[in-house]
């Protein structure tokens, strides 16, 4: 018995895999809908460090779309890029109707850009296309998950919503080093988590006011 409890426990830090693996043996061998959509959508965020495919990091961080005459940098002999001074970016943490989103936006002088732009000398980058390179990941319907968990989610979930914001915590390190991140604003899945188990809290308590104050009505009419 305490061999089987402990073969179906997450290891302390758990990967996407474990985690799905753990679900299936919560639920019947089987990913539920909605959480295989998020699971999804972890995975795809997940793997923008990973998959070859382009995406807005790889855009982002790629030199030869830099400015350098702006930044001072300069392309050697050897075709290799070497710039000390990299784009500035305003990173937002964002829950829209989607979900959870990462967006970045560049600065002409002290501006926050958010149009297409090629070829201005203002710009640190060559070509900002927002279309392209504004949204740096999403995690779909991580709002509506989260306030699902503290309806009847269970460890599983839990562990994927940490996993989410441990993804975000990474990426946004990761431009960190490559860029010159000038703000982190917005409200980051932590944020987002507390504030729904602050209001599940605040929804339990009052239910069991109300009980209490149901069976004190029911002694006074006995």
């Amino acid at each position: 018995m305490t061999k089987q409890n402990k073969k179906n426990e997450l290891p302390k830090n758990p990967t996407l895999k474990d985690i799905n693996w753990f679900k299936k043996q919560l639920n019947w061998g089987e990913l539920p809908p909605f959480y295989h959509l998020v699971a999804a959508s972890v995975g795809e965020a997940e793997g923008v460090f990973s998959h070859g495919f382009d995406n807005a990091i790889k855009r982002i961080t790629d030199k030869r779309n830099w400015n350098l005459a702006l930044l001072g940098g300069e392309e050697l002999e050897n075709g290799e890029i070497k710039c000390d001074n990299p784009p500035r970016l305003a990173l937002y943490q964002v829950f829209t109707e989607r979900g959870f989103e990462l967006f970045a936006f560049p600065y002409a002088k002290d501006k926050e850009i958010d149009q297409y732009v090629k070829e201005n000398k203002l710009m640190e980058f060559k070509v900002w296309d927002p279309h392209a390179m504004r949204n740096v990941l999403r995690i779909n319907q991580l709002h509506k998950y989260i306030q699902f968990y503290f309806q009847r989610g269970d460890e599983a979930d839990k562990a994927l919503i940490l996993h989410s914001h441990k993804i975000v915590h990474k990426t946004i390190e990761f431009l960190k080093s490559e860029l010159n991140i000038i703000k982190v604003s917005g409200v980051s899945i932590k944020e987002y988590y507390q504030k729904a188990e602050r209001s599940a809290d605040a929804c339990q308590d009052e239910l069991a006011l109300a009980h209490l104050m149901a069976n004190e009505m029911l002694q006074k009419k006995e």
